[in-house]
C-alpha cells in the first residue's frame, strides 16, 4: 500500500514538473501586425546591435510608452523623470553610456517616431508617454548617435511596412534558452520516491522471515 502511494505521488509531482516546462505565454508577437490588428513597434538598436526589432502591439495601446510594453518590449525611465523619458530599451544603451540620472545626452538618446503602413517616418513631437499611436500604425525607436546637438536624429533603418506572414525575429533575446527544469525536477523526485519505496517494501518482506 505504501509503495503504491509513493507511485501515485511521484506521478503527481511529475506530471507537475512537465507542466513547468510549458513556457508562459508573451506579450504583444513577433514582427509586424496584420492589417486591423494593432500598432506595429520597431526598434532600431544602431551601433549599439546587434540589430534591429519589430514587434506588435495588438490592439489599441493607450500611448507610446504602453505600445513598447504591450509588443513585450522592456522600457525604463530616467531616474528623475521616470517613463516621461524613455532612456533603456531592452536594457539598452548601458550604464557605460548612459546613467539614465536625468534628461539623456544629446549625443545618446532614443528618438521617437511614428509611422502609417507603408508611408514613411516622421519624428514625433509629442513624447512617448502622452502620444497617441494611430490604430493600425507603426510606431519607431531609434538610438541616436548625432555629432552634435544640433544635428537631426536618423529614422528607424526598417522602413514601415506590413510583410503578410513575414514574422521578424526577435534578435534582442538570441541565444536565450529556457531550460526545462519542471521535467528535471520531476524526474528526479520520481527516482527518489522510487528508491524509497522499493527499499520500504524490502524492509517489511525481512521483518516477516523467520
Amino acid at each position: 500500500m505504501v509503495a503504491f502511494r509513493l507511485a501515485v505521488a511521484s506521478a503527481v509531482l511529475l506530471a507537475a514538473g512537465l507542466i513547468g516546462v510549458a513556457p508562459a505565454s508573451a506579450t504583444g508577437t513577433e514582427g509586424a501586425c496584420p492589417a486591423g490588428g494593432g500598432v506595429t513597434v520597431v526598434v532600431d538598436f544602431g551601433d549599439l546591435g546587434p540589430g534591429s526589432l519589430v514587434r506588435c502591439a495588438a490592439g489599441t495601446p493607450a500611448n507610446g510608452i504602453a505600445a513598447l510594453q504591450e509588443a513585450g518590449i522592456d522600457v525604463a525611465g530616467s531616474q528623475k523623470y521616470g517613463l516621461a523619458v524613455a532612456c533603456r530599451i531592452n536594457g539598452k544603451p548601458g550604464p557605460d553610456v548612459e546613467s539614465c540620472a536625468g534628461m539623456p545626452s544629446a549625443t545618446a538618446y532614443w528618438s521617437y517616431w511614428h509611422a502609417s503602413a507603408g508611408g514613411s517616418w516622421t519624428s514625433s513631437h509629442e513624447g512617448a508617454q502622452t502620444a497617441k499611436p494611430a490604430p493600425d500604425g507603426f510606431e519607431g525607436w531609434a538610438f541616436a548617435r548625432p555629432k552634435s546637438a544640433n544635428d537631426l536624429p536618423a529614422p528607424p533603418r526598417v522602413p514601415p511596412v506590413r510583410q503578410a506572414g513575414t514574422a521578424v525575429p526577435d534578435v534582442s533575446k538570441a541565444g536565450e534558452i529556457d531550460f526545462p527544469w519542471g521535467f528535471v525536477i520531476g524526474v528526479a523526485v520520481l527516482l527518489v520516491l522510487g528508491a524509497a519505496g522499493v527499499f520500504i517494501s524490502s524492509r517489511r518482506r525481512r521483518r516477516r522471515e523467520p
